[in-house]
């Protein structure tokens, strides 16, 4: 029914455009849900660990995703993957917003959209490295790094304005105008006749996930008590070792986790990268608490913080010029570490301290992903850079909802706004430690 434009056969950059619009719309989505977790939970007498669930398991399934698809895009078109992931995020939307006033359903609505927003970054980047000329390549990738910090700030808003002056349920309609995109992808998006058919770990993929799970579970602890999850994490842990040793096809082989750089780069990834929504989930909670803001306003003040951020992210190539990979990870550490302090000393001074905190927070985000990725790919062979990276995404997608699990998890505690700050400080501290002890110890060995 739809054919394939003429200049799209010759031209493959004419898909670039509804690429983008999909790519960024399924961000947006995904964090606008993040960030309105406190009006589903007050709408559903939810506490903060019970519906944090919506967006740690989330998390999840966007890293695995991220992993599964990159596999299938190798033997099946990218296009009809991508049509493939509108229908889940069209299916499961439906599910969220006809269920709206049963958890379960939320939930279910919530992970099966997941499943298709996962497709959209992963079949972009694969899109552009298998079509877009190699010396062009970088503009284009650079557009996802641009267009993750303009989906936190569109998110967050949208998210705000939406549950503040409309109503959540909101948020599992707006994707419906996906469905308007796929005569677009079926026409501009072009046949691939090259596909070819590949291995698809699903054993290392399912103890991935288990693993995953495990430690978000271990925060936010269902059917089972926390530290049971935790030794289910580590038996998980060890199963994917004894898998990765004997399966030559494995997602990922262990010659990897001997390389020095890349193990200590996925350490600094694991804690620095669960404070940063740990940080975001809990703010309009505080602006609430302590400032009496209502969400709307709460987005409105995050709204600087990633405004800023997607500046750094398109100027990150240019930064590089003039800064190089260490002392911009360690400044972006510093950053990071330094807008965690501010708030949990200064927390009921003004709302010009939470501003000033987002501002550093996410710029310090934004400055270190490209250079910790190129330090941690550095003495990897280029032609196994590809699942070094996809491995490193899944970790940060790891990290993320399992910080969100411990944040929500602590504000269900006594503890204060400010003593949750600092455990996050500590944790980003830990991090800057890592890294800074690792690196130096690497260029060493370097050296000699």
């Amino acid at each position: 029914m739809f054919e394939v434009s003429t200049k799209a056969r010759r031209n493959p950059k004419v898909a670039i455009p509804i690429l983008i619009f999909v790519f960024l719309f399924c961000l947006v989505v995904d964090n606008g849900f993040k960030f309105i977790t406190k009006a589903i939970g007050d709408d559903l007498s939810l506490t903060p660990s019970q519906v944090s669930l919506q967006a740690t398991i989330a998390g999840i399934i966007i890293g695995i995703g991220a992993v599964v698809y990159a596999a299938l895009a190798d033997s099946i078109a990218i296009r009809k993957l991508l049509t493939i992931g509108i229908a889940f995020i069209v299916v499961g939307s439906l599910i969220g917003f006809f269920g709206q006033s049963i958890w379960a359903l939320v939930l279910i609505g919530r992970l099966v959209q997941t499943i298709g927003l996962s497709a959209a970054e992963t079949l972009y980047v694969i899109y552009v490295t298998k079509h877009i000329a190699k010396e062009e390549q970088k503009t284009y990738l650079g557009f996802s790094t641009a267009c993750f910090q303009g989906s936190m700030l569109i998110g967050v808003l949208t998210g705000g304005y939406v549950s503040a002056n409309i109503h959540w349920t909101v948020m599992f309609l707006l994707p419906l105008v996906l469905i308007l995109a796929v005569p677009f992808v079926l026409r501009q998006v072009p046949e691939e006749e090259n596909v070819s058919v590949s291995h698809l770990d699903s054993t290392g993929l399912g103890i991935v996930s288990f693993m995953a799970l495990a430690i978000t579970l271990t925060f936010t602890p269902v059917f089972i008590p926390g530290w049971a999850w935790f030794v289910l994490a580590l038996v998980a842990a060890g199963a994917f070792w004894w898998h990765i040793g004997r399966d030559p096809q494995a997602l990922v082989q262990r010659e990897f986790f001997f390389n020095g750089r890349y193990v200590w780069a996925l350490v600094t990834v694991l804690l620095v990268y669960s404070t940063q929504l740990g940080w975001i989930i809990m703010f309009p909670y505080m602006a609430s608490d302590l400032h009496g803001l209502d969400i709307d306003t709460a987005s409105a003040l995050i709204a600087p913080g990633y405004a800023c951020a997607v500046v750094v992210g398109v100027l990150s190539g240019w930064i590089g010029k003039f800064l190089p990979n260490r002392q911009a990870i360690i400044l972006a550490l510093v950053l990071i570490a330094a807008a965690l302090a501010l708030p949990a000393v200064l927390s009921t001074v003004g709302v010009w301290v939470l501003v000033v905190s987002i501002v550093m927070f996410a710029s310090g985000f934004a400055l270190m992903y490209a250079p910790l990725v190129a330090s941690a790919v550095y003495s990897i062979p280029p032609e196994k850079s590809g699942i070094a990276i996809g491995f490193y995404n899944l970790t940060i997608n790891i990290a993320i909802p399992a910080g969100i699990a411990y944040a929500s998890g602590l504000m269900d505690s006594s503890l204060s706004y400010s003593g949750i700050l600092w455990i996050l400080f500590a944790v980003a501290v830990a991090g800057l430690v890592v890294y800074v002890v690792s690196d130096a110890i690497m260029r060493r060995k370097e050296a000699a």
